[in-house]
């Protein structure tokens, strides 16, 4: 009888250890640990239930309708001058001080995050625009089941690797009715604007998420977001209530936002594992994350909104919203002194333009935008100027005109380009294009040949002989449409016309060089490009359609064909280039990029110039969203025309804590992205050049170091900087 109460007593023991996810302690200390090590080992082992669950609940919403009220208030707490110049980096009428309004939604989900928010009703005492609207969809469009959000900008607490970068603590738990919930503390492990910090409370048994409240930094932002879930088993993963405060500190200004949303539900449906995995997805993702294009009406009833609100306005929103016994006007007066007129007008020259009346939009870049500087080793300071102007017509169809003009400094050069698009058929992506401009400077085939014969003196130099440049202008009309999706075909002509930048008199180089490059050179150039990107997602904004991503590579081929005897053609020559290149997205903002190509000339039975669509010089930095890559940076440009052949490729890791693991304080905090980079070149005469690169990013400017080696002999390093911000 006693062996039979020991065994019994026994398996209590087991199975109370079994049903306790933190080993069968609860809330007492393990011998030998500190309460802190105990509650810390006990909030792991929730975490990785909480974590395993999160991989299903992630997905197992299919679709869901709701209406969601909104209400919001924005408040500029500190300004100064600099607002004028700073109002594009975070949305803000700087004409109304304390903004209260409230939106109605009706909003449709479809898994995984495709949104459709339909606005029904507005009103307050300011009408916020469609960029105030977009922050806070921005912040409630999340899954807190995704290992990352935000696009991407911020890895979550339930992240697979998670415990790489946050260290978990089981804070308290707590009994509601027949609800066990656990309030497990987070905090990361590193300074870094992709993690966050704050407290998830998780229902035992399910280990669902029942309530989040976290804080980080996005964008220029510092925000707190408080959301709860529903608990009965219909909404059980899905928001209930969202309270989200934002807080702008932006060249000594400071703006604070708050909103707080509810959910009423009609629809939801969820996925049916058996057949949901078989489905073949649809490539269309119509309706992906977008605003309805209505016009929102004004509803000033104070009934509906009565009957909307879950939480009634405070006596002071009541007084800002309905205009009750405001003690000063809210709209500022304007200040007519000479310092506010300059102000003004150093604003229209310094920050990007947009205009949009009806169907009509014009941007410009501001003619003394710091934002349109740029920086390479090569080619030093780089200034550039764009304007986009665009109408559109029926059926979306669109006509754009889109004129550039830039300048490097360093080499004193000046590029242009005025070029015009009339897209007929939005939804093939059929546009016609005419383009009008200059390109680098480059020499002939005939000269190449000279730098072939130097070639074989070891100690030759591109300095040492005494290149004669030919300017370049060109004329360009071509055709792009949609064969069927994600194959797209571009037919057209171009026309170049190649002028010396010095006649013979000023040659110093043979007699044999001098008579070939005093002439003029013209080329007819017909052209076709094939690219094919297999599985393209796509989504259709009315009528046009417009690609998103795919899990494939995307493959192109381009044949060029000069023409004699078109106008002062004299190029007989034929130009043949493919290309490859593919996004391979690994999770957790992790991402490898390579981009290969390789091109020749062929049939070339007249003097022609190697001027390479996909190895060309890039004269202005770009953008760090750039994906394609396929640049040398490093690479001294008469490279780049002394060969009727190449073979590249490219490589770039993209990853958040690389070496910015190195660094303390709030340096890292700034570097969201890093990248390594690695590119190989092989030509005839220069049968290795290899580069390679360390960059980082956010969202203000990236910023990379490059070093060149020709024949693993190092060559050069250099810098490239480019601002991200208005890109």
């Amino acid at each position: 009888m006693k062996k039979i109460i020991h065994i019994f007593c026994l398996l209590i023991i087991a199975m109370s250890t079994l049903a306790n996810p933190d080993g069968g302690y609860g809330n007492s200390i393990l011998p030998g640990h500190s309460p802190k090590d105990t509650s810390m080992r006990q909030g792991d082992s929730i975490m990785h239930l909480v974590i395993e669950h999160a991989v299903k609940y992630q997905t197992v919403v299919s679709k869901y309708e709701a209406d969601i009220y909104i209400k919001g208030r924005a408040e500029i707490l500190k300004k100064n001058f600099l607002m004028r110049f700073a109002h594009h980096i975070f949305p803000v009428n700087r004409k109304t001080k304390d903004m209260v309004f409230e939106m109605v939604s009706h909003s449709k989900f479809n898994s995984p995050n495709n949104f459709l928010h339909d606005f029904k009703a507005i009103n307050g005492n300011a009408i916020p625009n469609s960029t105030k609207q977009q922050e806070v969809l921005t912040f409630l469009n999340l899954n807190v089941y995704s290992p990352t959000i935000y696009n991407e900008g911020i890895i979550m607490p339930v992240a697979h690797n998670a415990f790489k970068y946050y260290n978990f603590e089981l804070d308290s738990i707590k009994y509601e009715g027949n609800l066990k919930i656990y309030r497990i503390r987070f905090t990361p492990k590193m300074g870094s604007q992709k993690l966050i910090c704050g407290n998830l409370f998780i229902l035992d048994k399910i280990w669902s998420i029942d309530k989040i409240d976290v804080n980080g930094q996005f964008s220029f932002a510092e925000f707190n977001l408080v959301m709860t879930f529903g608990r009965d088993f219909r909404h059980f993963i899905l928001p209930a209530t969202a309270d989200l405060s934002l807080r702008y500190h932006v060249l000594g200004n400071a703006i604070a936002s708050t909103y707080h949303s509810s959910f009423k539900y009609e629809t939801v449906e969820w996925v049916e594992e058996d057949t949901e995995s078989k489905k073949w997805k649809s490539l269309d993702l119509t309706g992906y994350y977008r605003l309805s294009s209505d016009t929102v009406p004004i509803i000033e009833d104070s009934t509906y909104w009565t009957n909307k609100r879950d939480v009634p306005l405070t006596e002071e929103e009541q007084q800002l919203v309905y205009h009750q016994d405001v003690p000063t006007p809210i709209i500022e007066k304007e200040d007519t002194s000479n310092m506010q007129k300059y102000l003004k007008l150093t604003e229209k020259f310094t920050n990007t333009i947009n205009l949009d009346y009806k169907t009509t939009r014009l941007k410009y870049s501001g003619i003394l935008n710091p934002f349109q500087l740029g920086y390479s080793g090569r080619n030093g300071i780089t200034y550039r100027q764009k304007l986009r102007f665009s109408k559109t017509f029926t059926h979306d169809r669109q006509i754009r005109f889109r004129p550039v003009v830039g300048y490097v400094f360093k080499r004193k050069e000046l590029f242009f380009t005025v070029a015009g698009d009339w897209e007929y058929m939005p939804q093939r992506r059929g546009a016609l294009s005419l383009s009008i401009g200059n390109s680098n400077q480059g020499y002939s085939s005939e000269i190449m040949k000279e730098i072939n014969e130097e070639l074989k003196d070891s100690t030759f130099k591109f300095d040492d002989l005494n290149l004669m440049y030919f300017k370049h202008y060109y004329v360009e009309l071509r055709n792009e449409i949609e064969l069927f999706n994600g194959f797209q075909l571009m037919t057209g002509i171009s026309y170049h016309r190649r002028i010396p930048l010095k006649r013979k008199s000023d040659i110093q180089v043979g007699d044999d060089i001098k008579e070939i490059i005093n002439e003029n050179y013209h080329d007819f150039t017909p052209v076709v490009r094939f690219t094919y990107t297999p599985r393209q997602y796509y989504w259709m904004d009315g009528y046009r359609k417009e690609y998103l991503y795919s899990y494939y590579p995307t493959i192109a081929l381009e044949v060029a064909r000069g023409i004699p005897g078109v106008g002062k053609s004299s190029g007989d020559y034929c130009r043949l280039e493919a290309d490859i290149h593919q996004s391979i997205y690994l999770g957790l903002s992790r991402r490898f990029n390579y981009h290969i190509s390789g091109g020749m000339y062929i049939n070339q039975k007249s003097t022609y110039f190697a001027d390479f669509n996909y190895f060309a010089r890039r004269n202005f930095p770009d953008s760090w969203d750039d994906q394609l890559g396929g640049v040398f940076n490093e690479l001294h440009s008469e490279w780049f025309n002394a060969s009727d052949k190449y073979a590249q490729a490219h490589f770039m890791y993209e990853s958040p804590f690389m070496l910015s693991r190195l660094f303390r304080g709030k340096a890292s905090k700034y570097m969201l992205l890093e990248r390594f980079y690695l590119s190989q070149l092989w030509l005839p005469i220069l049968p290795s050049y290899t580069e390679v690169g360390y960059g980082f990013g956010n969202h203000i400017f990236n910023i990379a170091a490059f070093a060149g080696f020709e024949k693993y002999k190092y060559q050069s390093i250099g810098v490239k900087f480019a601002f991200e911000l208005f890109q």
